[in-house]
């Protein structure tokens, strides 16, 4: 584990770092408008997986994913005119909006176009929707946004224990492991 305080002058080093995390199934915890966050790659089933260990989070329960904006929102989501209300409206901000996923297309050369087969499994709602939030914080929309695919929006504690509101509250809250 590694904690990077912020500063003026490093936050490209940061970005940098978390992409490399991200990208080798890793998991950041990263600020955000609310509380401190935990994100994994939402499309990759295996870092999926150790945020659902690290969280101890009961199978089932649905788990949000940060986009860069409503843009890329459209590649995992329907989006209509009540959530692009909201987008434009309210986000970006501790707001969830919770739209339907894309169903994947029926024939392979359309197969991009839709959502549901790149979020991984354990992210979606037994309804088969997804919460979307963007970032009311400009370096987590960066990293984002660099590294080319939502990642987990999930408070940064584990389940049932205290609301992270600071960096002591997860040190004092994770197990060693």
């Amino acid at each position: 584990m590694q904690i990077i305080k912020l500063s003026k002058t490093n936050q490209q080093e940061i970005i940098l770092k978390a992409i490399a995390v991200l990208k080798k199934d890793g998991i950041i915890i990263y600020p955000t408008e609310t509380c401190y966050g935990v994100g994994v790659d939402a499309t990759n089933s295996e870092a999926v997986k150790k945020l659902l260990t690290y969280k101890e989070r009961p199978t089932g329960k649905a788990i949000s994913i940060a986009v860069s904006d409503e843009q890329m929102a459209q590649k995992y989501v329907k989006v209509n005119e009540t959530a692009r209300n909201l987008y434009k409206n309210f986000l970006p901000g501790p707001i969830t909006v919770i739209s339907n996923i894309k169903r994947p297309a029926r024939n392979a050369s359309q197969r991009d176009a839709g959502g549901s087969n790149r979020i991984a499994k354990g992210i979606l709602a037994e309804d088969g929707s997804l919460g979307i939030r963007i970032p009311d914080y400009s370096l987590m929309v960066r990293i984002i946004r660099l590294f080319g695919k939502p990642i987990t929006a999930t408070s940064a504690n584990m389940s049932g224990r205290k609301t992270p509101y600071k960096i002591a509250d997860i040190l004092n809250n994770i197990p060693e492991k």
